[in-house]
């Protein structure tokens, strides 16, 4: 079935000298929700009665002096499965003698997946000039507070290899660079910096009871980006 989608958002929008402010408070219903269900051999869509979040965003830019500048992004939300009876899940008692097998369930008035509760990413930049060329320094960090991966896997079972499959995001980038006036820009560049471990998706690997699979985020990465523009 198609998603029903009703939304009600209201917002401000402010400007001071250095500052400038915006915040959106928002309602959102979806019926007939399409989520992504593990049902023992791959992933299909099934439709949840109703899923709702009520929330607030947040958008802050300080700007002190021409050289740098600051940004802070929050989001908090109270997302909830309103209506799911009949989901198909996973069995993640030990004890049972259906342990690792697909089940009914009803995931009504629990969190939907990769749906954050809070989610915060600041940021800073700093401009600068070396003789001709333009440079530049920015950070940035990124958080997400935990979540399951996926609706129907067990955030209680962790894997003798110690991998959880809830996630939850601790995240530096930064990168510096120069930039030319003859088209020449150099940038050096690094994500993930803490090197923050978790996974993308989650699923109980197909006929292997007892084992977990999943796809992980990338790890700490380095690299160096060298453009030249054309006239």
């Amino acid at each position: 079935m198609p998603e029903d989608s009703t939304v009600y958002e209201i917002g401000l929008k402010a400007r001071w000298d250095t500052v400038s402010l915006n915040v959106a408070l928002f309602d959102q219903e979806i019926e007939n929700f399409q989520e992504n269900i593990f049902t023992g051999t791959g992933f299909n869509l099934q439709n949840a009665g109703k899923q709702s979040t009520t929330g607030v965003e947040i958008d802050i830019r300080w700007q002190p002096s021409e050289v740098f500048e600051g940004t802070l992004a929050a989001t908090i939300m109270d997302p909830v499965y309103d209506s799911f009876v009949v989901a198909e899940s996973v069995d993640d008692d030990p004890s049972s003698p259906t342990y690792l097998e697909g089940i009914s369930t009803d995931l009504s008035g629990t969190q939907p997946p990769g749906i954050h509760e809070l989610s915060i990413t600041a940021a800073g930049r700093f401009s600068f000039n070396v003789g001709n060329a333009a440079g530049f320094v920015r950070a940035e960090y990124i958080y997400e507070d935990k979540v399951r991966v996926i609706a129907n896997t067990p955030t209680s079972f962790t894997p003798d290899n110690g991998v959880s499959v809830t996630r939850e995001v601790n995240s530096v980038n930064a990168s510096t660079g120069l930039a030319w006036e003859n088209g020449l820009e150099v940038m050096l560049w690094g994500r993930n910096l803490t090197n923050d471990e978790y996974l993308l998706s989650a699923f109980p690997s197909v006929a292997q009871a007892g084992s977990f699979s999943g796809y992980p985020n990338q790890p700490r990465t380095y690299g160096v980006t060298i453009r030249k523009y054309f006239d």
